[in-house]
């Protein structure tokens, strides 16, 4: 599935999602920690491809369901039958709290993934020390190439194909 982040004007963005049988789901989206912030949805792509989540938030629009329904505030009720959107959720919070350095760091990852699984009734999530630094990476490197982002441009990841996080900026 490929997924396009397209700036827009005032911090937002547009996200296009189009699935593995060529059907398009598509929203508008605030990045929560302003316009030259990498978007929150963009992280979730890295960390679903990274980690190979198939039941994350883009493996569930690929099954069908449109992103709107997981945008709705409502949709935050997640049941423990969606284990690994809940994952997603908790390492893209993670990995954006450590961007906006509320004192998330290397060294406390474990220990904040750990407490806010157990907070939701998770088992925890394992993930090595290679997938921390690849998604620390993959985050530093989106954040440089969404702040130098045009209105109108886009960024594409395409999840779901196996290797490295595969995005490509495209005008």
């Amino acid at each position: 599935m490929l997924v396009r982040f397209t700036k827009r004007a005032e911090g937002r963005h547009r996200l296009t999602i189009v699935r593995d049988d060529g059907s398009v789901s598509q929203g508008q989206v605030i990045p929560g920690l302003g316009p030259d912030a990498i978007p929150h949805d963009l992280l979730h792509a890295l960390v679903e491809k990274i980690l190979g989540f198939s039941r994350g938030v883009y493996g569930m629009v690929n099954t069908g369901l449109d992103i709107g329904q997981l945008l709705d505030p409502a949709r935050k009720r997640m049941t423990t039958g969606e284990v690994e959107l809940m994952h997603s959720e908790i390492v893209t919070t993670i990995l954006q709290a450590e961007a906006a350095y509320e004192g998330i760091d290397e060294t406390s990852f474990g220990d904040e993934l750990r407490r806010r699984c157990a907070e939701t009734g998770l088992a925890e999530r394992e993930i090595t020390d290679e997938q921390r630094r690849e998604l620390r990476r993959l985050r530093e490197e989106y954040q440089r190439r969404w702040q130098g982002l045009g209105v109108g441009e886009t960024i594409e990841v395409e999840i779901g194909r196996g290797g490295r996080a595969a995005g490509t900026p495209a005008a």
